[in-house]
């Protein structure tokens, strides 16, 4: 991390990118064929404008001090190449569509956690640790769905 952005502008990135994996799943679901791995791309859509929405709600109930706090943070880092693929779009699995998952969520993680640790702010680092426990929390309701997906 080698670069400073203030609160606000870092939640703002993340809701474009909450927003740009959103549409990266809605595409794989425009063309995939099986009915399986549509329905997991259903459910990680709504994850992910979930996730959207409670990006929204820090950035409305955050205090003035905390929006305006800088943070160090890369807003460039590997975000394309979590978008990059090795499979035929059309010939998606579930599994491919999961390890998908699994590559947004282990970013954000990571990305959370060490914003959290590194700034001097307690608000700060409440804020992150918020949102890296509510993204926990959606990543445990999104393997239920999943798993009760599999169960159908």
């Amino acid at each position: 991390m080698n670069n400073f952005n203030n609160v606000h502008d870092f939640l703002k990135q993340n809701q474009k990118l909450h927003s740009r994996i959103a549409e990266f799943y809605q595409s794989l679901s425009m063309v995939a064929e099986n009915q399986r791995t549509k329905l997991l791309l259903d459910i990680l859509i709504k994850h992910e404008l979930e996730l959207l929405d409670f990006v929204s709600a820090y950035l409305d109930k955050a205090s003035n001090k905390t929006r305006e706090a800088f943070i160090q943070f890369d807003p460039e880092q590997n975000i394309d190449s979590l978008f990059s693929t090795d499979f035929n779009h059309s010939q998606v699995t579930s599994e491919q569509v999961e390890a998908l998952a699994d590559r947004f969520n282990q970013y954000l993680t990571s990305i959370y956690q060490g914003i959290s640790k590194s700034n001097e702010s307690q608000e700060v680092e409440i804020l992150f640790d918020n949102l890296h426990q509510h993204t926990e929390q959606l990543k445990k309701q999104l393997t239920i769905d999943i798993n009760e997906m599999n169960d159908i």
